[in-house]
């Protein structure tokens, strides 16, 4: 697979939500956090990911390995039956995307909408508190906050939610601030 789609990442996770919500919603809620650590943990072992994605692997070695990883973690039978679906589909690549849309598509059922705040430095309970209050109070709906550390974004924070992002860096404002200075030498 070239490069993962979000179409394509949609049309797995709508049959996965709606076979996970066939078995409660506990089963449901506990397959997104499942393939959230699944997806991290393609994230984290770059060397798996790229040998899975290899043209060079057949079907059923990718389908061999996937098996044996989800034998060590432990995996559910609906992550299980997953990931041999993708393996045998040569969708690797998809998992993180499905991941991200599986989370959004089960939120958006449950009325729930997904905020992710990216900040230099690991933000206090205390701040993520009044950040979904104030994000809540936006969109009028519950809000499942995640909070990220990047130090790339110097200072401040980039909020994405529902689509739109609100940018609030130092990054950004210095980059408006060289642009606007640059446009002032012409």
């Amino acid at each position: 697979m070239k490069g993962p789609s979000r179409a394509l990442a949609r049309r797995y996770a709508r049959a996965l939500v709606e076979v996970a919500e066939a078995r409660g919603k506990d089963v449901a809620l506990a397959l997104r956090k499942e393939l959230f650590d699944f997806a991290g943990l393609l994230r984290q072992h770059p060397d798996l990911a790229r040998a899975l994605e290899h043209p060079a692997v057949a079907a059923a070695g990718r389908r061999r390995v996937l098996a044996a990883v989800c034998d060590r973690v432990g995996a559910s039978e609906l992550l299980r039956r997953l990931a041999d679906l993708v393996a045998a589909g040569d969708r690797v690549a998809l998992v993180p995307l499905l991941a991200e849309t599986y989370g959004e598509m089960l939120n958006e059922r449950r009325g729930v909408v997904s905020a992710r705040a990216t900040s230099a430095l690991a933000l206090t309970a205390a701040q993520q508190q009044a950040l979904t209050a104030a994000l809540r109070r936006l969109c009028g709906l519950e809000v499942e906050l995640q909070a990220r550390v990047e130090p790339e974004v110097l200072g401040g924070l980039v909020v994405r939610m529902g689509g739109k992002t609100y940018d609030g860096t130092a990054r950004t404002r210095l980059e408006a601030l060289r642009r606007h200075l640059a446009a002032g030498e012409r």
